[in-house]
This record gives C-alpha cells, structure tokens and sequence, in this order.
C-alpha cells in the first residue's frame, strides 16, 4: 500500500508537504502542489481521509460493509439493524467507533476496499451478498473481518443454524398434513444451497416425494420479485397448501399477494417466513418462523472481530447460533 511517506520519497519532499496538500493548505507553492498530486495519481495513492495527519497511533474505526446488491438499502433489512444495534453497543464499550463504508473515496468512485484503506478502518463487520465482487476483494484482503451468514475459509463467520431450523420448519408444516408445499427460496448461495438441502431432507424422511415445481427461486427482501411469483403460484391448477418464504420481509409479501387473490390464511394456504423480526408478529395473521437469536450473533461477531484485530485470534472458523421455531397463526391443518 503506498503511503505519504513513498509520495515524499518520489517527490524529495517531506512527508509534512506531502500531508499539507493531503490537508489543502494553502501555504504550498502551486509547482510543488502539482507535483505531488501528479505523484498521488500515477502511484494510485489512497489518501486515508479518517487520519490525514502523520500520527501513528492505532485506528480504533470500525467499518460496516453492507451490500445486499445494487440499490437495496441494508437500513430496510430489519434483521441487520437488530444485529447492529446490539453490535454497535459492544464496539462501543471496548472503544471502537463504528462507520459505514461507501465506494466512494475523497469524493470520487472508488471501491470497497480502497474505502477500508482510505478511513483506515481497524476491522470490518461484513453483511450481505459475499459472492459478490465488491465484499469478495474486501473478503481476501489481509484487513481483520467478520461476516455474518459467511460460510468459507477466508475470515471468521457468524450464521445460524439454518439446517436444522429448516428442517425443523418444515417438519412442522407436514405434522400439520402438508404434502403439497412449495418452498420459494432466495437467491443462490451457501446459505440457500443449506435450506435447500434441509427442506429436501425433510421431505424424504417423511415420504414426501420431491417434485422440482417444489422450488422457486426469487431473491432474498425483494418484495417485486416474491409478488410475482406467489402470484405465478397460486395460479397453478394443483395450488399448494403450503409456501414458505425466504424471510418474513418475503413472507409478509407473498401474504399480500394471497390476500389479494382472494385466498385465506390459513385456511386455503398456509405460509411461513425465516428471520423472526418483530413486525411478524405484528400482523394478522402471526407469522410461523424461525427467529434468530440476534443479540447472540451480535456478541460473536463482535468477540470475534475485537480478538482479530488485536490478533488474539488468526483461526477462521464458522460458528453457528441456534435459532427457534415460532410458532405463529399463519399455519394450520390444510383443509381435506
């Protein structure tokens, strides 16, 4: 990573000039001014715009890095403000701050990562979609890091215990008489492929045979994509009695779409979410669930975030917190 330090070498200045100009004094002559940001561009300097002074001592930033995909706010993601609330509150009280990380850097494009360098960023909590080019070139980097439902080998992950909840879920919908159910899920990754799997599993077990027309792909809180497909559903000549959602954002949708067909709930068709946000319980119907036990996975993420950033811990490793079933109105025994 280039530093003042290189810029000043290149230059034969000081690194005090080299900071000034950072700074944009204007006691800097304007021959020397130009040919220091000449420098910072040809070397593809990234000025750390959270400590542009020559202190040395140690960042105490915390970057949250929440990508969900292209023009999907995180701040409507019920589950990650629940886990940032309580987050936050620890990283406070060891001394951390905590800052949201932008592709933008001084202003201009930039990247995730040359955003983490740019705010000099101790550690970073990392949300959302980590197949993605923009978390994966955070992901591989060598800056401390924690993921929530990350499931590789690259940094510490935080996730559920999505087997055996959906499996459990499931399980409950077929103790109720369910045969015929469809599992809408989200969009293809780890955390999918597990449900996936544990929806299957269920079935087998219980003699159901799997047909294909039992899966629909949508995307996870994508409200657009689930109303259509709830609504492609219902349109079948065999309609399920049963869907389950991806999480309850989902489930609250396909809701809107059943109600809107002139269907019951539960009566005609039963539905469940994943998640266990507050507003499922909410609404009319309750939202049958499975909750996520969020402070929990807040306090391993943030231990294990504090213990690699002051490298008490170079392990990466998966752990799982267990989740519960909840047990809500919007299921019932499917009519004969």
């Amino acid at each position: 990573m280039v530093t003042i330090y290189d810029i000043a070498k290149k230059c034969g200045v000081s690194p005090s000039t080299v900071s000034k100009v950072i700074n944009n004094y204007g006691t800097i002559p304007d021959e020397t001014k130009k040919k220091i940001l000449k420098a910072m561009e040809e070397m593809n300097y990234i000025p750390n715009v959270s400590a542009k002074s020559l202190s040395k001592g140690s960042s105490r930033n915390v970057g949250i890095l929440a990508f969900l995909g292209v023009n999907i706010s995180p701040f409507k993601h019920h589950l990650f403000i629940d886990i940032l609330d309580q987050f936050q509150s620890i990283m406070n009280a060891n001394n951390y701050d905590l800052l949201f990380v932008a592709k933008s850097v001084a202003g201009k494009d930039g990247s995730f990562l040359q955003n983490c360098i740019s705010r000099d960023v101790a550690g970073v909590l990392m949300f959302g979609d980590m197949e993605s080019d923009e978390l994966k070139e955070v992901i591989n980097s060598n800056i401390p890091k924690v993921g929530f439902d990350y499931l590789g080998e690259k940094m510490t992950g935080v996730t559920s215990d999505n087997y055996n909840q959906m499996k459990i879920l499931t399980n409950h919908l077929i103790k109720l008489g369910h045969k015929n159910i469809v599992f809408v899920h989200g969009e293809e990754n780890r955390v999918t492929a597990i449900r996936i799997q544990a929806f299957k599993d269920a079935l087998a077990e219980a003699g159901i045979p799997f047909d294909e027309r039992m899966l629909e792909e949508s995307r996870y809180m994508d409200e657009q994509s689930i109303a259509n497909i709830t609504s492609n559903i219902l349109h079948r000549v065999n309609v399920p009695t049963a869907i389950m959602f991806p999480d309850d954002v989902a489930a609250l949708g396909g809701l809107k779409a059943i109600q809107a067909a002139g269907y019951n709930c539960p009566k005609d068709i039963s539905i469940t979410g994943f998640d266990g946000i507050s507003i499922s319980q909410l609404v009319t119907p309750h939202l049958t669930t499975v909750r996520q036990d969020t402070f929990v996975i807040a306090q391993m993420l943030a231990k294990s975030l504090i213990a690699s950033m002051e490298k008490k811990n170079h392990a990466p490793e998966v752990m799982e917190v267990r989740g519960s079933l909840i047990i809500g109105e919007s299921t019932a025994v499917p009519r004969k």
